[in-house]
């Protein structure tokens, strides 16, 4: 329907506060760049750029959770308890965990081996979110 004629952009909600944190891990680890940056109703808004998507890190307004009328979409309250997990395709997952350990992230489980070969690893970011790394060649460059 429409072809390539679109742009995608995931805003993503992270506890009020925590804005900045976020985007600039997304900067460091996944080398994300900043295209803007706002205050809308007391909250930040941090529009980055992540290869061809557009990412903005928004502040989750406490009073809006309160409201039952409104049903979200909210910040992650622990990590991983979210509904969407995002997969990443990285050139070396092993270096990208250890940039997100120095930037505040934590590996969710061991760095394990795909049936193609491909290391593959989840990370929280510092908000909770969920990413899988999925390595883009199999290592020695055959699949197991």
């Amino acid at each position: 329907m429409f072809g390539n004629d679109f742009s995608l952009s995931l805003s993503l909600f992270v506890a009020q506060g925590r804005e900045r944190q976020t985007a600039d891990f997304y900067k460091s680890v996944f080398g994300a760049e900043e295209t803007n940056s706002y205050e809308m109703l007391h909250l930040m808004m941090i529009e980055l750029q992540l290869g061809p998507i557009g990412l903005v890190v928004c502040g989750s307004d406490p009073k809006r959770e309160r409201a039952p009328s409104y049903q979200g979409p909210f910040h992650p309250k622990t990590d991983g308890a979210v509904s969407a997990m995002f997969q990443l395709t990285v050139p070396d997952v092993e270096a990208v965990v250890d940039a997100a350990f120095d930037a505040g992230g934590m590996l969710r489980d061991n760095i394990q081996t795909d049936l193609q070969g491909r290391q593959v690893a989840t990370i929280f970011d510092p908000a909770g979110h969920a990413w899988v790394l999925i390595e883009a060649e199999p290592r020695n460059g055959s699949a197991a």
